[in-house]
């Protein structure tokens, strides 16, 4: 077994998950996969104790605070880049293992120089359009029917899609490109595609390669019809565009504008109106975020 990949998965209150989720990558390993990593927040132990009773080859980290999505991903970049694996995988409690999936990855990876992240298509079902192609820039919500994504290009260079199953190369950790952990919970991967692309990386979708059931959302009814919305709990609110304004503050205008943040911060008040349950919290914790922005305020919140 080489050493080129390191499987690294965030936790948090998932041992179940987590386990069986390990459980898949041991029983079926990739040739490549040297290290499995799993970084956890405030955990229980028992994936550490289930990994040693099974005889697993785990590194197990257990934070004494909580990392938040952020604060994980950021942790488990620099152990994988530790390992001395040229590539990460990053692994969500909710993902799959699938070694073939890994393959393609890898393949897309090794298409061109200087590619620092590959993603794979993501299956956003029940919503519609269902599926996404990577982003190529920001926007409030993205997707596209499977039919509209050309056959005949393998690749597409994008400037992020989700971090889970992400493949990241750890070479850019060595020019001092790393994850926003002070973002503590949302846009993290945002973040890091517009720092690889002003270092000059590449970011591609691998058309062959796809993620399906990672986010979980609610139907909602309005005038006949159904909507399906992210179902995110009350706090994330808070997050939601001071993040955003954060990444701004960081990065500038590169991949997300003012005006783009100012979009997204109407859409959410009117999805918030139009479909949230709690609206009066969200709202508040909403604006309460958009003022922490833009003061700087980093790190977890007073929520949750």
């Amino acid at each position: 077994m080489t050493n080129s990949v390191s499987i690294a998965i965030s936790a948090f209150r998932s041992d179940a998950a987590i386990i069986s989720l390990l459980e898949e990558i041991f029983t079926d390993p990739h040739p490549e996969v040297g290290t499995v990593i799993v970084v956890d927040s405030l955990g229980s132990g028992i994936i550490a104790e289930i990994a040693a009773a099974k005889k697993w080859q785990l590194h197990y980290e257990n934070a004494n605070t909580n990392l938040g999505s952020a604060g994980n991903l950021a942790r488990r970049m620099k152990l994988a880049a530790e390992t001395g694996a040229e590539w990460c995988l990053c692994l969500n409690h909710d993902a799959n293992w699938d070694a073939a999936r890994l393959s393609a990855l890898l393949s897309a990876a090794r298409s061109r120089p200087r590619v620092g992240a590959v993603y794979p298509v993501l299956d956003h079902s029940p919503r519609e359009p269902r599926w996404e192609d990577g982003r190529r820039h920001f926007r409030p919500s993205a997707g596209t029917r499977m039919y509209e994504i050309p056959k005949d290009h393998p690749t597409a260079e994008v400037l992020w899609s989700s971090s889970n199953c992400a493949l990241y190369s750890t070479a850019p950790i060595s020019e001092n490109i790393y994850i926003m952990p002070a973002l503590w919970m949302g846009y993290e991967d945002l973040a890091y595609g517009i720092a690889l692309r002003k270092a000059g990386w590449l970011q591609l979708s691998c058309r062959s390669a796809r993620l399906t059931q990672v986010f979980d959302y609610a139907p909602r009814k309005l005038l006949g019809r159904t909507f399906y919305i992210p179902d995110k709990p009350v706090w994330y609110s808070y997050y939601n565009i001071r993040n955003l304004v954060l990444i701004w503050r960081q990065y500038g205008s590169d991949g997300l504008s003012l005006k783009t943040i100012l979009w997204k911060l109407i859409q959410s008040t009117i999805r918030t109106l139009l479909f949230e349950h709690d609206k009066f919290t969200r709202l508040k914790l909403l604006y309460l975020g958009v003022k922490a922005g833009i003061r700087g305020e980093t790190g977890k919140g007073l929520y949750p």
